[in-house]
């Protein structure tokens, strides 16, 4: 079983937590959003990364453009759009993805909770420190089973309808399943023509080219 040293963590943990500073803004403009830290895969690369399913999609007047109609499509849909731009983005990494984490739960009932229903969501809350339980129980269970160590959550995805356009501003986690670390976190927003479109970019947002 391939594994990750705790220095790698601290390491992903260190550089990521510094990218996220922003600078002071002047008196009397409103402050600017933080911008979104980049996932830097290069301690992780070759390494098992799990990336859960989407659970939390809420979608604000947002119509059109491609959307699936029923919840579970619009979940998978989610997902799909995630795991391309993962893909393409992030090839240094061995992404696990929510399919294979469905069939890992499945041969082993009793022992892994669905990845549906693992409550990961949680991880959206931004005061939280470290992975609380029951979640980091259930990720634990999962990456023994699997023989990675870290699991990227997307912990929220919402969706608004900004006149012509969509935009969506994303809540992303990586997380040290057998720490209960929060290694990073990044909510990156982009606005495009398609709801589709949109949450593509937030994964060009965290995984921008390298130039």
């Amino acid at each position: 079983m391939r594994r990750v040293t705790v220095c790698a963590a601290a390491f992903v943990f260190t550089l990521l937590a510094g990218s996220g500073c922003a600078h002071g803004q002047q008196p009397g403009k409103p402050p600017k959003p933080l911008p979104a830290p980049g996932l830097l895969l290069a301690p992780l690369a070759g390494q098992p990364i799990a990336v859960l399913p989407v659970t939390y999609l809420v979608f604000d007047n947002v119509s059109g453009g491609g959307l699936p109609a029923t919840r579970p499509a619009q979940l998978a849909w989610a997902d799909s759009i995630l795991a391309d731009g993962l893909q393409a983005r992030g090839p240094e990494a061995a992404w696990i993805w929510p399919a294979e984490l469905r069939r890992v739960a499945r041969r082993a009932p009793g022992m892994v909770t669905d990845p549906d229903r693992m409550g990961q969501s949680v991880m959206r809350y931004e005061n939280l420190k470290r992975v609380p339980d029951p979640f980091l129980s259930n990720i634990r269970s999962l990456v023994a089973m699997t023989g990675s160590r870290f699991v990227l959550i997307p912990a929220a995805l919402r969706f608004t309808q900004v006149g012509d356009s969509v935009r969506v501003e994303a809540t992303l986690v990586l997380a040290d399943a057998r720490l209960g670390v929060i290694a990073w976190r990044s909510t990156p927003i982009a606005t495009a023509a398609s709801a589709g479109a949109a949450l593509a970019a937030t994964i060009a947002r965290i995984l921008p080219d390298a130039r």
